[in-house]
Parts: structure tokens; C-alpha cells; sequence
């Protein structure tokens, strides 16, 4: 439901009452910062320098784009999208079930599970030790299985270093 203010500004809503500390203050005009002009503009030049960045970048480098698909043959190696990289190194060390259900469940239960194990009352993390060394064994892992899946393996999964440059299949 929305308000109108006397001068016939509409407002999201009013809440009646005394406020808990000091005063009600009432909205001046000075107080007021009209979203048009203000902070749409900031938007729009943010927006813009970030599509100039992005063209920028994309005039001035090449994508590594391979030939065109052909779906008789498959690209050695066939890798999953980066986001998926980790689980794909997984799997390439764990039989499926381990790496595939196992593992990521394992690592999901342990999340919902560490607040009620680390049930310190303090909302800082320099006194939630068990949470941030739990969680960022966890993010560290997963971004370094990310990192080798994705930058560190070639044709046959074999071991490439990402300096070493390999065409395609070998």
C-alpha cells in the first residue's frame, strides 16, 4: 500500500508510532535523493563502462575458438564447462558413485550440518573457527580441482602444463 506525503509524493508506506531511540525526524527536502536523475544516471555510466571494458577486451584478444563442431567426432579431451571441471577431476580419480553422489553430498550435508556444530553464539568470524576453517578447506579444494581440471589437463586427461601449447587431438 502506498502513502502520499502532504506536498503529494508517494511513499512505499508510513509507520505510525514513536521510534524506540531520539525523535521522529521528518523527510526534508534536502534529505531527499530523487531516484531520477541521480542514481539512474550512476547506473547507466557504471553499465557503460563496463560494456566499454568488455569490448575492449574482446577487440584486443582473440577467442580460443576451435574449428566448427562436428558431432562425428569428439574433441580430445572433452571437458565440462569450468563451473563443472571440479567434479569432472573427480571423477577422473574416484570410481562414479564416490565422486558423482558421494562426495558432493557429503560435502552439502557437511554444510547444513556445520552451524549446529559450531555453536558458538558469536556472529564474527574470528570466533566461529570451526565454520571459516571447515568452509575454506572446502572452497579451497573444490577451486583448486576447478583450476587443474580446467587449465592443467590435455588430450587423454594426461598432465599438460598450461605453457606448453598442444593443438588439438595428438
Amino acid at each position: 500500500m502506498t502513502e502520499t506525503t502532504p506536498d503529494g509524493r508517494r511513499v512505499l508506506g508510513l509507520v505510525p508510532g514513536k521510534p524506540v531511540a531520539g525523535d521522529r525526524k521528518e523527510p526534508d527536502d534536502q534529505d531527499l535523493v530523487m531516484v531520477w536523475p541521480h542514481l539512474l544516471i550512476r547506473h547507466a555510466v557504471a553499465a557503460m563502462g563496463i560494456l566499454l571494458s568488455v569490448l575492449v577486451i574482446s577487440v584486443l584478444f582473440d577467442a580460443p575458438l576451435r574449428s566448427v563442431a562436428n558431432p562425428s567426432q569428439t574433441p580430445n579431451p572433452e571437458k565440462a564447462p569450468w563451473y563443472f571441471a571440479a567434479l569432472q577431476e573427480l571423477l577422473s580419480h574416484f570410481h562414479p558413485l564416490v565422486a558423482g553422489v558421494l562426495v558432493p553430498g557429503a560435502i552439502i550435508t557437511g554444510l547444513i550440518a556445520l552451524p549446529y556444530i559450531d555453536t558458538s553464539p558469536h556472529d564474527k568470524p574470528r570466533h566461529r573457527k570451526v565454520a571459516v576453517v571447515t568452509f575454506t578447506i572446502v572452497i579451497v579444494a573444490w577451486i583448486v580441482l576447478t583450476i587443474v581440471g580446467f587449465a592443467f589437463r590435455g588430450p587423454n586427461w594426461g598432465w599438460v602444463w598450461p605453457w606448453n601449447e598442444w593443438h588439438g587431438e595428438l
